[in-house]
């Protein structure tokens, strides 16, 4: 399509953004994204908040306003300083709650995807996990296809990463920031 805009045309093209897995090191090819599930979406919310924040797309209806203080935002951020991050992909749900206009968005708009694909390209063992849970609530360590199906079939209508473990730690350590200080705890 093109708008002529004084002496210039404005060329562009649009397509309907479809809901799948995704890896967080993956580069869209969209500038601009028009959105209007975020306020109500876990997959597309925090699609949006990863290209907003790691790909410079730029958002109309912004995510931030409702959320940005989860697991996914971090591992976006940190990704993007250039922190270590394992490999992790989001995966939607595997079930929906029949609210709204869910049922006609998941049905219009998920593209199917096989699970074992991508838990062979994270690797395992691996971690099943909410995507902005805390305190461990519904992780589930995965060491193959089949564990990993398990783990997914039981997680329900939670949005979930699915993270490659980190071989050989030796230490795991966790920051409390509260205002300027931080108290790093072992």
């Amino acid at each position: 399509l093109s708008i002529p805009v004084g002496d210039d045309v404005v060329r562009f093209q649009s397509e309907r953004v479809m809901v799948e897995p995704f890896n967080l090191r993956y580069t869209p090819s969209y500038d601009v994204v028009l959105d209007r599930l975020t306020h109500w979406f876990n997959t597309s919310r925090e699609w949006i908040k990863k290209i907003a924040i790691m790909d410079g797309v730029y958002i109309l209806n912004n995510p931030w306003s409702i959320q940005g203080i989860e697991k996914h935002t971090s591992y976006c951020a940190m990704i993007r300083l250039g922190m270590p991050i394992p490999d992790t992909w989001m995966l939607p749900p595997k079930e929906y709650d029949d609210e709204g206009d869910v049922r006609v968005t998941v049905e219009r708009y998920n593209k199917l995807f096989q699970l074992s694909r991508i838990g062979e390209q994270v690797g395992y063992p691996a971690f099943l996990k909410p995507y902005d849970g805390g305190g461990w609530v519904g992780v589930k360590r995965v060491t193959d296809a089949e564990s990993l199906q398990a783990a997914y079939d039981a997680s329900g209508t939670r949005v979930n990463h699915l993270q490659a473990a980190v071989k050989d730690w030796d230490i795991f350590v966790r920051a409390l920031g509260v205002g300027p200080q931080v108290n790093v705890i072992r």
